[in-house]
């Protein structure tokens, strides 16, 4: 299993705290050969996965996005389903849930800027509202009104706040383990998120660290030899991500808004837990579930189950538009 997975996303949870206190600058690899070994990852996952339709490689005013499409002929008059990643995994994370997602709808994977992955950075995003501008710009590029929007762990911060400022291009939206939209941070996943991403330290440290921060046990974290969570491993070790964070939103917004939304909270996470919980209550259209037995890793652990939720909940909001 790929339990492994979100741990290592969330070494970068420690640039949660350098973001705060640095100027915002270009994401970038290290190293050639800390690319080369990103991306031979990258491309062994996609190899095994459908082949999109179409691959765009979209000029924006921060740079070239890159964008998975995959095709549903009998759906193209539906709202497409545009899927954001968690940091360092981009459009590979999503791999087991592809498939499911495509049943009923157009589907369109975006590889974030200012974070590993295919898209290219070359303008410094200053603020969470450079993001949303890139992803409008992408939006309007491939004429699309409005999506079904979906994000997971800090995709779903990055979501949850661009559909706040973007309603009206929002069909519905599905957090995943949202991170900081939702809730802050706790001190404790800020502290061990430093700790894992202290390269010095023992391996057995940094690995306890990924543990504290995940939900996951210490084993699925030492023993995995999956490509996905290889692929983030070298992401971890030789990109310099360059992206501000997303922020979290008030009673008060939350409250305003009247698109439909599902949030999926999984038990054993210390990122969302009670506090994600009782903020997603506020939401007027709110599905909330919280999943037994399940990490941060949510979406890779219960792929064919979430995605049966969300074809409903995705038939359903379609009803209102």
């Amino acid at each position: 299993m790929c339990f492994i997975i979100l741990g290592l996303l969330f070494v970068f949870f420690a640039l949660y705290i350098a973001r705060v206190i640095f100027k915002p600058g270009i994401g970038y690899f290290k190293t050639n050969s800390g690319k080369k070994e990103y991306e031979k990852f990258y491309s062994q996952i996609m190899a095994k996965i459908e082949t999109p339709k179409q691959i765009y490689n979209l000029k924006t005013s921060f740079g070239q996005v890159c964008v998975c499409y995959w095709e549903n002929p009998s759906a193209n008059r539906l709202p497409p389903v545009l899927l954001l990643p968690g940091h360092s995994s981009g459009t590979p994370m999503w791999r087991d849930n592809l498939a499911w997602f495509k049943t009923y709808h157009n589907v369109y994977a975006i590889d974030f800027l200012g974070d590993a992955g295919r898209s290219v950075q070359d303008v410094p995003l200053k603020n969470i509202a450079d993001v949303f501008l890139w992803i409008e710009e992408i939006m309007n590029r491939l004429h699309i009104e409005k999506v079904h929007l979906v994000g997971h762990s800090f995709g779903g911060g990055y979501a949850a706040n661009f559909a706040n400022q973007h309603s009206q291009r929002i069909a519905s939206l599905s957090l995943l383990e949202p991170a900081i939209a939702l809730n802050p941070l706790s001190l404790s996943v800020l502290f061990w998120a430093v700790i894992s991403s202290l390269s010095f330290l023992p391996q057995s440290i940094r690995q306890t660290g990924l543990a504290k921060i995940s939900g996951e046990n210490i084993s699925d974290i030492t023993n995995s030899k999956d490509n996905l969570s290889k692929m983030i491993e070298a992401a971890a070790k030789y990109y310099v991500s360059a992206l501000p964070s997303p922020k979290t939103l008030s009673r008060k917004e939350l409250e305003k808004w009247t698109f439909p939304v599902y949030v999926a909270i999984a038990d054993t996470s210390p990122i969302t837990g009670k506090m994600a919980e009782k903020s997603a209550k506020f939401i007027p259209e709110v599905t909330c579930k919280v999943w037994k037995h399940t990490t941060h890793s949510l979406p890779m652990q219960i792929a064919e189950e979430l995605a049966k939720e969300l074809n409903t909940f995705w038939k359903r909001a379609e009803t209102f538009i």
